[in-house]
């Protein structure tokens, strides 16, 4: 039978690996929000690149629903964010969760040439997240 010692030497290493196994699934679950969130941007960001302006409504919060129907959605995002409505690419460079929302900056390149940097805020409601708004400025950075 072994020493006490060399019992608890051989347990330390298999308490380690359990413990990190344990916070590597909260790190995990913890992440979940901000992929998910960033994934909603980017299937919205797809939808308007494919000009499908009724499956990027879909995506949007009830909030925003309630202050633009379909068409001024579509009016609104062609007049006041050309570079979103119509993407040639984008990616998304920072998630952050702040006073219950979820934020998603995302770089993006219109297919007018110009580059603008997106902060999208994102909502829970009931089991989905949701677009709530959308603010971009013109980004002379690189993309």
């Amino acid at each position: 039978m072994p020493a006490p010692a060399t019992r608890l030497l051989r347990a330390v290493p298999i308490a380690g690996l359990v413990l990190a196994l344990a916070l590597g699934v909260a790190a995990a679950d913890e992440a979940a929000p901000a992929r998910e969130a960033a994934e909603l941007v980017m299937r919205q960001l797809a939808a308007l690149r494919a000009h499908d302006f009724g499956a990027a409504y879909a995506l949007a919060s009830a909030e925003l629903r309630r202050h633009f129907s379909r068409g001024e959605f579509e009016w609104m995002v062609k007049r006041a964010h050309p570079e979103i409505a119509s993407s040639a690419y984008a990616f998304v460079v920072r998630t952050h969760e702040a006073g219950g929302f979820l934020y998603v900056t995302v770089k993006v390149r219109g297919r007018n040439g110009t580059n603008v940097e997106a902060l999208y805020e994102i909502v829970r409601e009931g089991g989905a997240l949701k677009v709530n708004a959308v603010s971009s400025r013109r980004d002379e950075g690189v993309l």
